[in-house]
């Protein structure tokens, strides 16, 4: 190895650190309570009652409210289950951003999946996407949608309504239909389909 490629290998370990502890924004019991699931036993319904948009107040919580309502809709206690928390809402993802606040998608998945729920990722573009969001949702289960419009934004695709899809918005007090189609290709970055998962 020549003595420039060991100059530029030198800083590497130091760079990999400083990456790593970034990421780190608690201390271990933070992230012990964190990554711990709410309760024991926790069953969402089998199917969800109509679900209703949850007003946002602060501009980092349209994942806790988005997922909050779906919760509410399958009779699940959102703030027993302590979502906020364990989703990370209030905490950035990264020390170096301080505005990365908000709820990312392993933060999501994990919390589904200790609350009971299956999750199927889509990407809009996916040539069987818009025929998985139509099966999905005429079988009665809702999906959670991260959407450009505003930047980074979680919405619920809350029913289907001949080709267009209900979007339960936590920045709008009512419903609104969107095509299927122009949805996924303008408005989606990536698309959870939910429902509960088998008992274990």
């Amino acid at each position: 190895m020549s003595r420039a490629t060991r100059r530029l290998l030198l800083p590497l370990p130091l760079l990999l650190g400083v990456a790593a502890f970034s990421l780190c924004v608690g201390s271990p019991a933070y992230y012990r309570e964190k990554y711990a699931p709410a309760a024991e036993g926790v069953r969402p319904a089998a199917l969800p009652q109509p679900i209703a948009p949850e007003v946002q107040t602060e501009a980092h919580t349209c994942g806790l409210h988005a997922l909050s309502s779906v919760y509410t809709a399958y009779g699940l206690d959102p703030a027993a289950l302590r979502l906020r928390f364990r989703l990370g809402t209030d905490k950035p993802a990264s020390t170096l951003v301080s505005d990365s606040t908000g709820t990312i998608h392993p933060d999501m998945l994990r919390v589904l999946g200790q609350d009971g729920f299956e999750t199927t990722v889509l990407l809009p573009g996916g040539e069987q996407t818009p025929r998985r969001l139509r099966e999905h949702l005429d079988a009665g289960h809702p999906a959670l949608a991260l959407t450009k419009p505003s930047g980074f934004h979680w919405v619920v695709v809350a029913e289907r309504e001949g080709e267009s899809v209900l979007i339960c918005d936590s920045l709008a007090r009512e419903k609104y239909a969107r095509r299927i189609e122009d949805y996924l290709r303008d408005d989606v970055y990536s698309l959870l389909l939910l429902e509960p998962g088998a008992e274990r």
